[in-house]
């Protein structure tokens, strides 16, 4: 009896400090939460649907996507090519071909990267909202758990960056990490 008595003792408390938890998160939603959330909602929606227009509506004029260069085995070999032939490889990726204009993405990545089972995983896998503001832009990174950790992998998530514009949030930026 005694034994059953310390086991409530040490329990409880920490049940009380997960409901007190779990209350000031819900509580702590600004107007602008409520926002990034409706339009991380109505992207999940544009990707299920397949609503192109939808989707160019959420997104700016160019998306930042290092996958979307290695999509397909004559990407991947143009990727390995500039690595070999150009001394500028680097920059040419990062400041030029990473940014992919918003219909070069929906006609030629779109399909690919938003496979149905990769949108089920989006739509159902737990969800991170991280808010930055850079040099006075306001960002809102959105990570999604896309590979569980196991014993011999660390695990993979996606991310999908928005960006406060002046008709809402906007996504600029899709990656993986790692």
């Amino acid at each position: 009896m005694k034994i059953k008595k310390l086991v409530y003792l040490l329990i409880a408390p920490f049940i009380v400090l997960l409901c007190m938890a779990a209350g000031n998160e819900r509580s702590a939603y600004t107007p602008q939460d409520i926002e990034i959330k409706k339009t991380w909602n109505s992207f999940l929606k544009a990707i299920d649907k397949k609503e192109r227009r939808s989707f160019k509506d959420l997104s700016k004029s160019k998306i930042r996507c290092y996958p979307c260069l290695e999509n397909t085995p004559e990407e991947q070999a143009y990727i390995s090519q500039l690595h070999e032939t150009d001394t500028l490889w680097y920059d040419t990726i990062y400041e030029d071909l990473i940014y992919v204009p918003v219909d070069t993405f929906i006609t030629q990545d779109f399909d690919l990267f938003f496979n149905p089972g990769f949108v089920t995983l989006l739509k159902e896998r737990e969800t991170t909202f991280y808010k930055q503001d850079l040099e006075g832009v306001s960002y809102w990174e959105i990570l999604v758990t896309t590979t569980e950790p196991t014993f011999f992998h660390e695990g993979g998530q996606h991310h999908f960056r928005f960006e406060k514009c002046a008709d809402g949030w906007k996504l600029n930026e899709i990656g993986t990490i790692p």
